[in-house]
């Protein structure tokens, strides 16, 4: 169990992962900081989190730290807290930032990043996690554990954290692009687009789920759904025509490139 853990941000990505750990472990303590007293209200709220104790006292009092902060923001407000953070254990969720910046920093050689997506609002996330060379079993444990909270895990090695943002931190996006303009669709064919949203949601939920407990290849299932002559060959063949495989693949490409020059 994680005896208490302090968040530096109380953001989007932040608020989701400390009320995940509330909800599954509400003996763990929680710590907050966050200059913005909306927030900052919201965190004792949310989790009943003590915020925005003097540093000293909030590093001593939290067994992990997590640094939910935007990247231009680490090097000014880490500052304040690198002289009491020698040996701490760190999880940090800022985006394209690497565990050597950390490492040096704070001075720590217990590092881990974390990558989730916008579905950590809803616990239905997956986080890919990536840990510093010398991280302990126990703080790898420690982190698996508040990441499930949020939803499923993945481990990767550093050097793929980039592809990862390019397929998941943002492929949720494409997602939601898809939906809308599968939604438009039946819209167009004159079914609302509320009820055309229901209907295009209910595909993909049934998608996913026989992709993932039938544990079938989405070509054999694509090739299932097909019929010579067909109504979805047509749609197929629209979809390619528009491009759609190539496109979705350098959707994948070009955000991974983005993620990369970022760090």
């Amino acid at each position: 169990m994680i005896r208490s853990i302090g968040f530096i941000g109380y953001g989007n990505m932040g608020s989701a992962l400390a009320t995940g750990l509330h909800k599954e472990s509400p003996e763990t303590a929680l710590i907050v900081q966050e200059p913005d007293t909306a927030k900052a209200e919201c965190a004792v709220n949310d989790c009943g989190a003590r915020v925005n104790l003097p540093v000293p006292e909030f590093c001593e009092a939290s067994d992990i730290i997590l640094v939910a902060l935007k990247p231009q923001l680490l090097r000014k407000v880490l500052g304040a807290y690198a002289p009491y953070t020698k040996g701490k254990k760190i999880i940090s969720i800022a985006a394209g930032t690497p565990i050597s910046l950390f490492t040096e920093l704070l001075s720590t050689d217990q590092v881990i990043r974390f990558m989730p997506n916008i579905a950590a609002r809803v616990g239905k996330a997956l986080t890919a996690l990536s840990c510093a060379e010398k991280v302990t079993a126990e703080f790898r444990g420690e982190a698996l554990y508040l990441a499930g909270c949020a939803g499923n895990t993945v481990e990767l090695p550093e050097s793929s954290m980039a592809a990862f943002t390019g397929l998941c931190g943002s492929g949720i996006a494409y997602v939601f692009a898809f939906l809308h303009a599968l939604a438009l669709g039946g819209t167009g064919e004159g079914i609302p687009y509320s009820t055309s949203l229901e209907i295009a949601l209910g595909t993909l939920e049934g998608a996913v789920g026989l992709v993932r407990e039938g544990n079938e290849h989405p070509v054999s299932l694509l090739s299932t759904v097909i019929s010579p002559g067909g109504t979805t060959i047509q749609g197929v063949a629209a979809l390619e025509e528009g491009g759609f495989t190539a496109s979705v693949m350098d959707a994948v490409g070009r955000a991974a490139s983005r993620a990369r020059e970022l760090e």
